[in-house]
């Protein structure tokens, strides 16, 4: 359920994540806007029926709803203890509150929702947090799960988090300053030579990277649908 009571220790956690958040997604032109709505325990159109709410007991104690760019996300915590169980439940819980949220979204925006949980104050480098935090990651039902192990100090929040993002949808791997010559296997015309690669589908790829000003994003859904139109020819 959503936190609308005074400021606590959990509040401040997960008000902290999401500035540390804000930050990197303003940095890679993401809009960023909370959904209060996806915290909640009311499913759209349920018009406050008993049947269209989940009970606040089968939901995250602390969560927080947010759009990040096209991305659907839920913000919540782990329990402070490193405890099977405990993590369980709480896995369990974050599954209901993706089905509301999921009711907000369109089909198409339901398969980019997350879940980013959120671990205690030094659960960084443990190997007991890292194995738990695996577990609760390996559950994808409903939503893709992220666990975020906070470092002992506050100070290193920022790199922690910076270093998590990478293996989250906030990464940006061909962002870089990086200068590269063309070699003879990145020119997509050569492909062309490939009996699995019809020179239709090569000259259409060349065309799509050529764009100006594409988003990574866009281009790559356009390259893989160009790739299912040569599939299904």
């Amino acid at each position: 359920m959503s936190d609308t009571k005074a400021s606590s220790p959990a509040q401040d956690a997960l008000e902290s994540v999401e500035r540390l958040i804000a930050l990197l997604a303003h940095s890679l032109g993401l809009t960023v806007a909370s959904k209060p709505s996806y915290a909640e325990p009311l499913f759209s159109g349920g018009d406050g029926t008993p049947s269209a709410r989940i009970e606040p007991s089968d939901l995250p104690n602390h969560v927080r709803g947010l759009q990040i760019g096209r991305y659907a996300v839920l913000l919540t915590l782990l329990p402070e203890a490193p405890d099977e169980d405990g993590i369980g439940e709480v896995v369990r819980r974050v599954r209901n509150q993706c089905v509301v949220a999921r009711s907000y979204l369109s089909p198409p925006a339901a398969l980019d929702l997350h879940a980013i949980l959120v671990g205690p104050r030094g659960s960084e480098g443990v190997d007991r947090w890292k194995a738990l935090a695996l577990i609760a990651e390996r559950d994808e039902r409903v939503a893709r799960k992220l666990v975020w192990l906070r470092p002992l100090k506050a100070s290193a929040d920022e790199e922690s988090f910076a270093d998590f993002a990478k293996r989250s949808f906030l990464a940006r791997p061909w962002v870089t300053r990086g200068l590269f010559s063309m070699a003879p296997l990145d020119n997509v015309s050569r492909a062309a030579t490939f009996e699995e690669l019809p020179r239709e589908t090569a000259g259409e790829w060349m065309r799509l990277v050529n764009q100006s000003d594409v988003d990574p994003d866009s281009l790559v859904d356009q390259l893989v649908t160009s790739w299912k139109r040569r599939s299904t020819s």
